[in-house]
């Protein structure tokens, strides 16, 4: 019998990253409610019914994100090296981006991945908020250009931001939350 390595291998290891052909990308905000996505409302939800002072406690469980687990990530914030580390990396997102990338930093990424996510998470450590936006890739040979994303701080007045809760799901996909 052969056992299926879906779960535990989500990515095709000899492919390249689906940013691999891209020569550039941005982060855009979407500040009006309206135009967000299922998935980023309930984001927003989660981190309204948790936040203290504009952050999340960092021990405050993900569960109730329940449908979007998946294509969550969560990063811890590292001062001293002005990074980011990736803890959990959703299944569902390492799929359509092809790549797995638990436990590797911000900056190992490919570009224009690291600089576009490096200066954007820095941003929201100098200025803490929920952030909602979409990245879009520029390039000829990009299997998914354009992502919805929201951005949940976490942390404490004392410690300030020192985590990060990421909803990411490609735009075009059928199936999003």
């Amino acid at each position: 019998m052969t056992m299926s390595t879906t779960y535990l291998d989500p990515y095709d290891r000899y492919r390249k990253p689906h940013s691999a052909g891209a020569e550039g990308g941005a982060i855009l905000e979407m500040p009006d409610p309206e135009t967000w996505t299922s998935g980023q409302r309930l984001l927003a939800r989660w981190y309204e019914d948790h936040a203290v002072d504009g952050l999340v406690p960092p021990t405050t469980p993900i569960d109730l994100l329940g449908p979007l687990i998946g294509l969550v990530h969560k990063l811890v914030v590292d001062r001293d090296r002005d990074d980011f580390r990736y803890l959990i990396y959703g299944r569902s997102i390492a799929k359509k981006a092809n790549m797995g990338v638990d436990g590797l930093w911000v900056s190992e990424l490919i570009e224009p991945t690291r600089s576009v996510f490096l200066e954007h998470y820095r941003t929201l450590v100098a200025a803490p908020r929920l952030y909602m936006g979409w990245l879009r890739y520029e390039g000829i040979d990009i299997p998914h250009r354009e992502w919805v994303r929201a951005v949940a701080p976490m942390g404490s007045a004392r410690d300030g931001v020192t985590h990060f809760i990421v909803y990411s799901d490609t735009v075009d996909d059928p199936r999003r939350i």
